[in-house]
């Protein structure tokens, strides 16, 4: 085999193309999202670093959640500006 070959099926050939990379997408890459570098080096930190995986899964989660305004509890106060009023609802203490 030939020491290029070697080289280019190793780690460090991966670090260098991730790097290069970067600096393209930095120069050349005006869209929002993820940088396909940023990712790559993102899947390759979970490679070596245990919590590393379950930290990049969590994201990815959070990310396709969405906050919706009325998924909450009921609310329990209500407060008018216009009117100048507010309702402010105490729930009740259960004894036990």
């Amino acid at each position: 085999m030939s020491l290029g070959f070697l080289f280019a099926m190793s780690l460090p050939a991966l670090v260098v193309a991730l790097f290069v990379l970067a600096v393209v997408e930095r120069f050349a890459r005006r869209k929002k999202g993820t940088p396909i570098a940023a990712a790559g080096f993102g899947e390759l930190g979970a490679t070596f670093e245990a919590g590393k995986r379950d930290e990049l899964e969590y994201r990815k989660e959070e990310r396709q959640l969405r906050d919706e305004e009325g998924d909450g509890a009921p609310p329990r106060s209500r407060v008018d500006l216009d009117g100048g009023t507010a309702v402010i609802k105490v729930p009740e203490q259960r004894s036990g």
